[in-house]
């Protein structure tokens, strides 16, 4: 008898302590989850759990308890209902979007994007190419060559010709406008066309080689500055891969400033090139607003994208499998990953705000430093300053760490734009130069010589704010700043 006692008293004491143990484990992750600012909702359920330990009489824990397991139960059924996503597709803030569109709006028949589109539809990208157009070094994109020396490159090209004179004649239009990428599940058809994008270039750039090689320089000078004007096209677009890409002005800005210095432009040549690199302008922090705007809108479209789902009448509901089934890949799984996917939005309902809106919201206070960035005023030196936010278990940190990961790339957006505006600099400069040697035979002694022939700015290193500099060596000189080397040193 005493035995049995004794052992009651045992499993009595042994109870208490995994009672206290258990109850101080709970008080410790709510005191975590205050710390580390987890979302209510799992504050509140830990609160809960800790009250029907302590206050809930002991008469009526058992009906607590089983309320908690008709409602686990519940959920399980809930899981292994057929689901009816007939109609739903991920969330997008679909007014943000159509408000700006009407904002870049162009008339179609200005939009030089839809003759583009025009041509990539029949743009031949075989690979059936000759080694000499991309694959060799030296290759035909790179410097001046004789037909008679790559007759097959020639004869290839010459099957692109009416691709190439669509390309001059389009990019004489103004404006260009391609379609917003807004939304993930589009991003693969503007990486397509930057593709194409970039198959026309090298058409151009390589038929142009071929044209000064064979002495048809006029022609040749027409490629080039084609080059620049999709450039032009492209620095118009709010779009970040775009915008990259716009650096293709590059290319054609080395190819002009050889013929400058190497050939025998004319003067009325060396105007018409002066003309093109002059049109060639954009405003950096108005750019960088407009590339944030459509930046901002793709990340909610994202994070919604992943986490809720909108049918046709505006009713919107937590995502049956989150990413899986924003990118379609949970409705055509096998039942498992199905089950489990729709099994995870209860767990993601205690993470995720309530609404898309209340991420919107997170996305905007995260985006607040990038646009200010876009202040004239802004210092491009601070970003070794800049700090990854202070750890927090809710989805407001996710959302800032985020985005804060993306800073820096736009620190080196800047600094390629800095980069390319020296070389339109340099080039204005380079003319100018030739000018003067085509009048004194000698290359002039410093920049004041031919200070009254180009406009002040270009006269100016965009990243020091300091002169450009010139070096006078007698029979050859040399231009570069601080990013760039115009003229070989």
């Amino acid at each position: 008898m005493a035995e049995q006692k004794q052992e009651k008293n045992t499993c009595s004491i042994v109870r208490r302590i995994f009672k206290w143990i258990g109850l101080s484990i709970l008080i410790l992750l709510i005191l975590l989850a205050l710390v580390v600012e987890a979302p209510k909702k799992i504050v509140i359920l830990l609160l809960i759990i800790l009250a029907a330990f302590t206050a809930l009489p002991k008469s009526a824990r058992k009906w607590f308890w089983l309320g908690v397991g008709v409602l686990v139960l519940v959920m399980i059924i809930w899981v292994f209902l057929p689901e009816d996503n007939e109609g739903w597709r991920p969330y997008t803030f679909d007014k943000e979007l159509a408000a700006l569109e009407a904002r870049y709006a162009i008339p179609d028949e200005g939009n030089a994007a839809l003759v583009y589109n025009e041509i990539f539809e029949t743009l031949d990208t075989d690979s059936n190419q000759p080694e000499f157009f991309l694959k060799t070094k030296p290759s035909s994109k790179d410097e001046p060559w004789l037909s008679k020396d790559h007759p097959e490159t020639d004869e290839w090209l010459k099957g692109h010709q009416n691709t190439i004179e669509k390309l001059i004649e389009t990019a004489q239009k103004e404006k260009c406008l391609f379609p917003l990428i807004t939304d993930p599940l589009t991003q693969s058809e503007g990486m397509k066309s930057l593709a194409k994008i970039r198959r026309c270039v090298f058409l151009l750039v390589s038929s142009a080689n071929n044209d000064i090689a064979e002495g048809q320089t006029d022609a040749g000078i027409e490629k080039y500055i084609c080059v620049l004007q999709i450039a032009h096209h492209l620095h118009q677009q709010p779009i970040l891969l775009y915008y990259q890409v716009s650096v293709i002005e590059s290319l054609s800005l080395q190819k002009l400033n050889r013929f400058i210095m190497e050939g025998r432009p004319t003067e009325a040549q060396l105007q018409l090139i002066s003309s093109s690199i002059k049109n060639l302008h954009n405003n950096w922090s108005s750019d960088l607003r407009n590339i944030l705007d459509i930046e901002n809108l793709y990340a909610k479209n994202m994070l919604c994208g992943m986490n809720y789902e909108i049918n046709q009448q505006g009713k919107t509901r937590f995502s049956r499998g989150s990413l899986a089934s924003a990118l379609g890949q949970t409705r055509n799984g096998t039942y498992t990953r199905r089950k489990c996917a729709k099994l995870g939005t209860i767990f993601a309902w205690l993470y995720i705000p309530s609404s898309p809106e209340k991420i919107g919201k997170f996305v905007d206070a995260g985006f607040e430093k990038h646009y200010a960035m876009t202040r004239p005023d802004f210092d491009w030196n601070t970003q070794s300053d800049q700090q990854k936010p202070k750890f927090k278990f809710n989805y407001g940190y996710m959302v800032e760490f985020m985005t804060s990961m993306t800073y820096p790339v736009y620190y080196t957006i800047h600094e390629t734009y800095l980069k390319y505006l020296t070389l339109r600099r340099g080039s204005r400069l380079l003319i100018a130069i030739k000018q003067y040697h085509n009048e004194n035979n000698t290359w002039p002694p410093n920049l004041n010589a031919i200070k009254s022939a180009a406009p002040a700015e270009a006269f100016i290193d965009p990243v020091t704010g300091n002169p450009l500099q010139y070096e006078n060596h007698g029979e050859r000189f040399s231009l570069y700043g601080e990013t760039a080397n115009i003229w070989p040193k």
